[in-house]
């Protein structure tokens, strides 16, 4: 469903490349200093590894990984010091980390995805039969974006070359899968052999991307121009589908509402800009302008009502907001915690 889910992840994310806060003379020789007094000897690493906090073992932080954060930081303070901007650091603005979290607000909202997920998901299981027309595809079609939204709160909260990949790839899984989904209903419950070959092509099409971006060097502009590609693809497609049967199905302008509403959400990664608080940037603001977005897309699911001869025909499913009520009054009271 997440049309654009990877576009933006590529527009924030970029290629790791050396930016001006980590090239800066004062992060180098910072950076040096600090690994050669802390993490060039047992006793250091030790003596690191005994002031972890808990939450920084289970995130596997290093003695390495240490020193990066402590001279991201000083080094940002000699920049503001000296009146100039904010630096960023391989690609990515300094955040401050909480309970071993890099990024806690994009953790947070990407955590607030996964449950629209799940909570949509539930109802969708008890309101429609197992033996109705896309069924099948749309259940799955939840587990694999819940399965990129756990990924995602994984990456956000402990950035690694590994965490990244795997971000990327199941962030393309939920945009190629809906586009899947789209062909799937456009060639309609007949011409079986069709559909399964489009799950072969599918299917291999994605184990290329894996295979090719994990032999070697990650190129990332390969994936930008697949992701770009399929997205678009996706996206003009499921308009192309809804808009001529909105007149005969008002309840598709639900899937229009999501489509537009995740090409919208989009715009936040144009205007990036340094964190508020040292935790808010555009990225954590996409993923909390994407989490309302499952209950659009479900409410445009349909519900089935059984015909006397067995078979099933689609009504209107509406999900209900009374899911997102409760998960507004419980972030409210979390943000009181805190």
């Amino acid at each position: 469903m997440w049309l654009l889910w990877s576009l933006g992840t590529l527009l924030i994310v970029g290629v790791a490349q050396a930016s001006k806060g980590d090239n800066s003379n004062e992060y180098t020789g910072c950076y040096h200093v600090c690994h050669f007094n802390n993490c060039t000897s047992r006793l250091g690493i030790a003596a690191y590894e005994s002031s972890q906090s808990l939450s920084e073992k289970i995130l596997q932080w290093t003695c390495d990984d240490e020193c990066q954060y402590y001279c991201m930081w000083r080094t940002t303070q000699i920049f503001l010091d000296r009146g100039m901007d904010i630096p960023q650091f391989f690609g990515k603005w300094p955040f401050a980390r909480i309970w071993g979290m890099q990024e806690p607000a994009a953790v947070l909202f990407s955590v607030l995805n996964l449950m629209a997920h799940l909570i949509n998901l539930r109802r969708f299981r008890q309101s429609v039969p197992p033996n109705a027309p896309m069924y099948k595809i749309w259940h799955l079609h939840a587990g694999i974006c819940i399965n990129a939204w756990v990924w995602s709160v994984v990456f956000h909260a402990r950035d690694t070359p590994w965490t990244e990949r795997l971000d990327y790839f199941f962030a393309f899984s939920m945009v190629l899968f809906s586009l899947f989904g789209l062909v799937i209903r456009l060639l309609g419950p007949q011409l079986k052999v069709y559909k399964e070959a489009a799950a072969v092509v599918g299917v291999l099409f994605f184990g290329y991307h894996v295979w090719y971006l994990t032999k070697g060097r990650f190129d990332y502009g390969y994936n930008m121009t697949v992701n770009v590609v399929v997205g678009v693809l996706n996206g003009s497609g499921w308009l192309a589908w809804a808009v001529p049967r909105l007149k005969s199905r008002p309840y598709i302008q639900w899937c229009v509402f999501t489509v537009v509403g995740a090409m919208a959400s989009m715009l936040l990664e144009l205007g990036d800009f340094p964190p508020l608080f040292w935790a808010v940037d555009a990225h954590a603001l996409w993923h909390l302008a994407t989490s309302p977005l499952p209950f659009m897309w479900y409410r445009e699911k349909t519900r089935v009502k059984l015909r006397g001869n067995g078979t099933v025909s689609y009504e209107e499913y509406y999900v209900s907001c009374a899911s997102l009520t409760r998960l507004i009054k419980w972030l409210s009271v979390l943000d009181a915690a805190i």
